[in-house]
């Protein structure tokens, strides 16, 4: 019987404890065998066993909180970093069906899946957000003569209530428009990153690890794309008749 069939056998309350012992052993920095805390995570996702689930997020709730605390996005969310946390565990658990659970190969890949359930969360609340502010903005505002800007439009400029509605319709039509002339998701991210969320390159570079090669590159993809949307005939015909 190999090892890791034997890790099968155990109870789940053994499971829980050495998974505990094993985690607390990763975060001194000892070495440590994950076999424990992945057995935890299949029971709970391939048996749908609810007490694994519990176990799982007991381990792993204070790590999924530091995960949130320490993103780009949260100083400006408004919200509990718990609030964030639970719904990066619900995301998971809609995310991985039974069958797909072969995908994951070992508890480094869970859990890397875990962190990137993290930041979806965090940045489709902040997307919600950034949204509800650009319509609050709108119906505030007095100002009906502002020259149209469609960028500082994705940014947050105002109109006035009346024209709220068509400022949302607009802003929706746009959004569309860029993201069809994109070449890239990386294009997408750089694009939305500066002129959705409002970030910095430094927090675009950091919120999104591995899409660009360094923060110059986040400011390149933007300025790049820009240029070659400015040049688009047909995107500045859009833009005359809106």
């Amino acid at each position: 019987m190999s090892t890791q069939d034997e890790v099968g056998l155990l109870s789940l309350q053994s499971l829980c404890d050495r998974c505990h012992r094993e985690s607390e052993r990763f975060f001194a920095q000892k070495e440590h065998d994950p076999r424990f805390c992945y057995e935890l995570f299949r029971r709970a996702f391939v048996h749908g066993n609810e007490w694994a689930w519990h176990c799982v997020y007991e381990r792993y709730h204070k790590l999924v909180l530091s995960w949130v605390m320490r993103h780009a996005l949260y100083p400006g969310l408004g919200e509990e970093a718990d609030y964030f946390m639970n719904r990066a565990f619900e995301k998971m658990w809609q995310g991985i069906p039974a069958e797909n659970f072969a995908k994951f190969p070992d508890l480094k890949s869970l859990l890397r899946y875990l962190q990137m359930c993290t930041n979806a969360v965090m940045v489709d609340f902040a997307r919600w957000k950034e949204q509800a502010h650009l319509w609050d903005r709108a119906a505030e505002s007095d100002d009906d003569t502002a020259e149209y800007d469609p960028f500082a439009t994705l940014a947050g400029s105002s109109l006035p209530p009346e024209r709220e509605l068509a400022r949302r319709e607009m802003q929706e039509l746009l959004w569309q428009k860029l993201q069809g002339l994109s070449h890239s998701e990386k294009e997408d991210t750089a694009v939305f990153g500066y002129f959705v969320l409002n970030l910095k390159p430094r927090e675009i570079y950091d919120l999104y690890p591995g899409k660009f090669e360094d923060v110059r590159d986040v400011s390149r993809t933007k300025d790049n794309f820009l240029a070659r949307v400015r040049r688009n005939d047909e995107f500045r015909q859009f833009m005359d008749d809106a």
